[in-house]
């Protein structure tokens, strides 16, 4: 005799990669048309604003609006270097408006945000608590963003540590991980500016850990954004459509997953 029927617990883990993050929003609009319930998101680095902007509730076809007229240059405010380059006040407003000045504790969706500390390299996992500061602080690429003090820490990007947060993922206890990693091939990325050094260093760095990562997930997406850079933000409508092709040819896979897993909670 089954002890429970329900439906799968699934629990989405999404990486980072700027602009190629963009990726996520396609992936969790074929989701949501295609029914798949998601019970959790834990996000690191721009996995964390898409991830929290849908846990909110937020229209994701608005989001992927709002691409038209994002500009990597509405979201800067440069600054004398001291400990980055960005102040972050800028994209602070807009993460204000994407997750709505909510609470983790609001969400009907379970969500965490994978973040760095600075001095001691441990992984911070914040799943309590308001929801911008989080965002902002696993957004904060060193050298670029200026550190986020948050509770006594200085912080920055989840990615340094976590690119594709599995592990993470892991611990919130569901019953399937999808993670979905938009990183870059570090051999193809191309150094023009100061941007483009820091951000390839994270993605050496990152590359090797998505590796041991991803290998835990029940299934992995990866969506073939190509030499679409970190800061490409005019290629925000591109990603999307990249996520999507990604999402919908995995469907198939999900589906037996999830139907899979099912019978085994059926059966006890």
């Amino acid at each position: 005799m089954g002890i429970e029927n329900r439906d799968p617990k699934v629990v989405l883990a999404l990486g980072g990669g700027g602009a190629r993050g963009f990726a996520h929003i396609g992936v969790l609009q074929v989701f949501k048309e295609a029914g798949i319930k998601i019970w959790g998101i834990v996000g690191t680095s721009m996995g964390a604003m898409v991830g929290a902007t849908y846990a909110v509730g937020s229209d994701l076809y608005y989001l992927e609006r709002i691409l038209d007229y994002l500009k990597w240059e509405d979201l800067v405010d440069i600054r004398i270097p001291r400990l980055g380059l960005i102040d972050g006040e800028k994209i602070e407003t807009l993460i204000d408006i994407l997750t709505k000045n909510k609470i983790f504790e609001d969400l009907a969706i379970r969500f965490w945000a994978v973040a760095t500390d600075l001095f001691t390299g441990e992984e911070i996992l914040f799943k309590t608590g308001p929801i911008s500061p989080a965002i902002r602080a696993s957004i904060s690429i060193p050298g670029v963003f200026i550190p986020v003090e948050v509770n006594g820490r200085t912080l920055v990007d989840g990615a340094v540590v976590s690119g594709v947060p599995v592990k993470a993922a892991l611990q919130m206890q569901g019953d399937l991980v999808i993670a979905v990693n938009v990183g870059f091939d570090h051999t193809h990325h191309q150094v023009k500016n100061v941007f483009d050094v820091l951000s390839k260093v994270i993605d050496i760095m990152g590359n090797q850990l998505e590796l041991h990562q991803v290998q835990l997930a029940d299934l992995l997406i990866k969506p073939e954004l190509g030499s679409i850079g970190t800061m490409s933000f005019k290629q925000g409508r591109e990603c999307v459509n990249i996520g999507r092709k990604a999402a919908e040819a995995a469907l198939p896979q999900i589906e037996d997953l999830i139907n899979g897993k099912k019978q085994q909670l059926s059966a006890g």
